[in-house]
């Protein structure tokens, strides 16, 4: 039921911090102009808060001016979260300069203003990690090649990571080679799965053996070299479940008999089914009988859809054809 005029009253103007908290949560009322005023000054921080994360009221100018520039950083971190308002040039360039790094991360994330280079700039130069990461996530803006190669090379390893990312430049060779062998494993991580680039042999090479399972993983869902049998052989025997997974849906390649039967037995059911459903194998009889007869449920069920698969594939070599007779009597 909704609150009466004056119960809210009474509960706004409770000496319990807690009843006034209460209320401010509630949305089921509508405050007044001076309801709003007296719970955006309230003494108790949560309170406060509160009613600056509320969205059921517009803000007056004076409101606004007197958030972004309170001496309490919480308060100001808020104001600049909040979207009811569309902030002015000089607000902006209060909230970009603040001395809170939270502050300024707010301000770099909001997207309701107009950039400029000058902007753009001291975002990307900012003391802060936090407000740098913010900007290299930022995909409103060209950057400069002096800017990307800045990023690339940030003290902040997070950084790096979001301009490997970005596909709204092309990287140099040596970029590439550089990220490709960065000391941190998700910058190499970011750069593997970039796609704007042709990786030499070495390179591939290099990234099939990497230390750090991702970028493995990565390298093994690229699709734009042919993997030697010596990848193959060591992808699909990989440690990491992860890896091996990425191999088994890799179609470039002919398996052997004896990879095929490892692969059968992997320890990981959804590698097995994989592999089962494989279109380039042609299970013998006798593995599609031993596959029917699995005692677990999802194993058999693989093996079910593999014998549909083939017996609607049309095969036409006289071996396959036997096959898939004896499957259909």
């Amino acid at each position: 039921m909704k609150p009466s005029i004056q119960e809210v009253e009474e509960g706004l103007s409770s000496s319990d911090y807690l009843v006034r908290l209460q209320w401010a949560e509630r949305m089921d009322w509508t405050p007044t102009p001076e309801q709003v005023e007296k719970g955006l000054t309230d003494n108790n921080k949560q309170v406060r808060q509160l009613w600056i994360k509320r969205e059921d009221y517009t803000p007056t100018t004076e409101q606004i001016e007197r958030g972004l520039r309170s001496v309490i950083e919480a308060d100001r971190v808020e104001w600049a979260k909040k979207k009811s308002f569309h902030p002015t040039l000089e607000q902006v360039m209060i909230g970009l300069t603040d001395i809170c790094a939270s502050v300024r991360k707010v301000w770099a994330e909001r997207k309701d203003y107009v950039l400029t280079p000058e902007i753009i700039e001291k975002g990307l130069t900012d003391s802060s990690n936090l407000v740098r990461e913010a900007w290299a996530k930022r995909m409103d803006f060209i950057p400069t090649p002096e800017q990307i190669e800045r990023g690339l090379h940030d003290r902040s390893v997070r950084v790096p990571i979001f301009w490997a990312e970005r596909m709204d430049w092309t990287p140099t060779p040596e970029q590439v080679e550089r990220g490709l062998t960065d000391y941190y494993n998700y910058v190499r991580s970011a750069w593997a799965k970039r796609m704007d680039f042709t990786p030499t042999p070495e390179q591939v090479e290099r990234g099939l053996t990497d230390s750090y399972w991702r970028v493995r993983m990565m390298w093994a869902q690229r699709m734009d070299y042919t993997p030697t049998p010596e990848q193959v052989e060591r992808g699909i025997t990989d440690e990491e479940w992860w890896v091996r997974r990425a191999w088994a849906e890799r179609m470039d390649f002919t398996p052997t008999a004896l990879q095929i039967e490892k692969a059968l037995k992997d320890e990981s059911l959804e590698i097995r089914t994989i592999w089962i459903l494989r279109k380039d194998f042609f299970p013998s009889a006798s593995q599609v009988h031993d596959g029917l007869l699995s005692k677990n449920e999802k194993v058999r069920e693989a093996w079910e859809r593999k014998v549909q698969q083939m017996l609607t594939s049309h095969i036409d070599n006289d071996s396959d054809s036997a096959l898939s007779t004896e499957l259909s009597l």
